[in-house]
């Protein structure tokens, strides 16, 4: 039986508090990285690299449905395949000069997997299987965004 422990974004709070945590007790984890995150605690991320951790690609501008408000000028409605591969690579090459590594592995920001909008929509996960061994996504199930206490009535 195997275990991982992943966390998207590279977060300061995930090599502020995380690693060190992790580090105590030995455990290893995958940070999907931003690499414009790693710009807040360079040194931390490095450290961790070094200690063993991962860094995966988790593409430069963390592109989900314009069903989210916070990816509305960011949408993959508005992506080609063509654009978020260049998106994909783009990160690695960042990845890859942060630590030496290039990235092996990819989490599909907000679980999801496609690009376009009707009948143009397209999955990217080809492309994911073309430049990573491997791509955490995560179950599609119903998610709570906002909770309205007066519905249904």
């Amino acid at each position: 039986m195997g275990l991982s422990l992943t966390f998207d974004d590279a977060r300061p709070s995930q090599v502020d508090r995380g690693t060190p945590v992790l580090d105590r007790y030995g455990i290893k984890a995958t940070f999907y990285a931003l690499p414009s995150m790693l710009r807040y605690r360079p040194q931390g991320w490095k450290e961790a690299v070094a200690a063993g951790h991962e860094l995966g690609n988790h593409t430069v501008s963390h592109p989900c449905s314009r069903n989210f408000p916070f990816s509305r000028e960011n949408a993959l409605e508005d992506y080609t395949l063509e654009s978020l591969e260049e998106e994909l690579i783009q990160a690695s090459e960042a990845l890859e000069m942060f630590t030496g590594q290039r990235p092996t592995s990819f989490a599909y920001p907000c679980g999801q997997r496609f690009v376009g909008r009707g009948k143009a929509t397209r999955s990217y996960v080809p492309l994911v299987a073309e430049h990573f061994l491997v791509g955490r996504g995560f179950p599609m199930r119903p998610r709570t965004t906002r909770c309205d206490a007066t519905w249904p009535r």
